[in-house]
């Protein structure tokens, strides 16, 4: 696996590292509406340092081959606008996805236009053979994403996840190389 995070370009977006001088933005967008609601790992408060230990920890993570977190950024202006993630497993060659967007910006097709490069990548660079994602079972937009970009879906687990002190349903979707080469 390279060791250098990768630089992924869409049509609207870079997807890059994030800098440390962007703990402020980061701590900003990510305390923003539905953000740590829907998912399941971003804690709220997000607060100032808890953004600059994730910046601060993205290169080696990476490195470790655990997981990648890219930055979007519009391209005209490199606005920082949401991320997106790609959780590894090595062993399985399996790939999580995993974002959100800032609330200013959804709706706008921003989330599946990065995980679809995320995606990309994963099969193309990082030679995996399966990519996946979940989401909550009230979060609408999260599932069309999934299945904008081609994702399957799998199933509904029944209140697999203990959120704020309520058990979520929690969809699964995900698709394989091969599936994925024929729409290449």
């Amino acid at each position: 696996m390279p060791t250098a995070l990768p630089h992924l370009s869409t049509p609207r977006l870079q997807l890059r590292a994030l800098e440390a001088h962007q703990a402020e933005v980061l701590f900003a967008l990510a305390n923003g509406p539905k953000i740590a609601d829907n998912t399941a790992n971003i804690p709220s408060p997000y607060t100032l340092e808890t953004a600059q230990a994730f910046i601060a920890g993205v290169g080696e993570k990476y490195r470790a081959s655990e997981c990648l977190n890219l930055g979007m950024h519009l391209r005209d202006s490199g606005e920082l606008i949401g991320m997106v993630s790609l959780r590894l497993s090595a062993r399985h060659h399996y790939g999580h996805l995993g974002g959100w967007v800032a609330a200013h910006r959804r709706n706008q097709g921003y989330a599946a236009e990065a995980a679809s490069a995320v995606m990309h990548f994963g099969f193309a660079e990082l030679g995996l053979q399966r990519v996946g994602s979940q989401c909550f079972g009230r979060n609408k937009e999260s599932a069309r994403v999934m299945e904008k970009i081609g994702l399957r879906y799998e199933g509904c687990m029944r209140q697999a996840f203990l959120k704020n002190g309520v058990y979520e349903d929690l969809l699964g979707f995900a698709i394989v190389r091969g599936d994925w080469e024929q729409r290449l």
